[in-house]
């Protein structure tokens, strides 16, 4: 997955005698060779790929896609840099029939690229990104819709910097991680928690002292965050950390990783 907003903060690190064009993830667990194809998979036609492609799911977006999420319904929402889908003006955010179809009912305009999609349980759809409006209205790097895709006017906390990572507690609570130094002008190190309604939780603030790429949920409720980071909350676990329910860092989890963590996921 291709990423200029994480490119250009890497850039920035590295210093001027580097020239950083994109930042690349890769697919990984797929066969490296024929050999380690399982045999009753060898005759497909697909075999050589090592994965089953949807041929008939075949969508022409313009542009990378950085977050996706499916609604109850089956509907299928899109997030990224691209201004268009199958021809069509999409800014930024797109939906999709469940058959991959484009929804024509829903056609928002977000100013800047969509890094994180997240589906409430009511329905409604929050958004994370690199944008500073939408439909025109200000909305400094998060927003909600409705579940239709009209914008949620009630939703309108201020970030000041990249939200890359949105995800919604079992309580409701919204944490968020990113590139950011302030929500509703108050300090907060590249991660946060907002109350359901949208302000600010005082009472979490662990601060990460660098970007903040993915945010994760336990099902215990300890808070998973990877990134570029060196400490959270004043412990030193680079670019893991994992966070007790009320931010405090959990000082029993120590993995070693050498460099960025862009994506976290919890198994079931």
């Amino acid at each position: 997955v291709e990423s200029p907003a994480k490119a250009r903060t890497i850039g920035a690190l590295l210093g001027g005698a580097f020239v950083v064009e994109s930042s690349v993830g890769h697919i990984r667990e797929l066969p490296r060779r024929a050999d380690e194809i399982p045999a009753a998979y060898k005759g497909e036609g697909w075999a050589r790929l090592g994965v089953d492609v949807d041929t008939g799911f075949n969508r022409n977006v313009g542009g990378s896609v950085y977050s996706i999420a499916v609604q109850p319904d089956g509907k299928i929402l899109l997030g990224g840099p691209f201004t268009a889908v199958d021809g069509t003006s999409h800014g930024h955010i797109a939906r999709l029939n469940a058959d991959g179809t484009l929804d024509p009912g829903f056609n928002q305009n977000v100013g800047n690229s969509v890094e994180s999609i997240v589906v409430q349980a009511d329905g409604k759809i929050l958004l994370g990104g690199d944008f500073e409006d939408v439909n025109g209205t200000s909305h400094e790097h998060i927003a909600r819709l409705n579940a239709d895709g009209t914008l949620d006017p009630s939703f309108n906390p201020s970030v000041d910097g990249v939200v890359y990572s949105l995800v919604v507690q079992t309580d409701g609570k919204i944490l968020l991680g990113g590139a950011f130094g302030t929500v509703d002008s108050t300090p907060r190190g590249n991660i946060a928690r907002l109350n359901a309604d949208g302000t600010l939780d005082p009472g979490f603030n662990p601060g990460a002292d660098s970007d903040v790429y993915s945010v994760a949920v336990q099902a215990d409720g300890k808070i998973l965050l990877g990134g570029f980071f060196g400490t959270v909350g004043g412990a030193a676990p680079s670019y893991i950390a994992r966070l007790e329910a009320d931010g405090t860092p959990d000082l029993g989890f120590i993995p070693q990783v050498a460099f960025i963590v862009i994506s976290i996921a919890v198994k079931a």
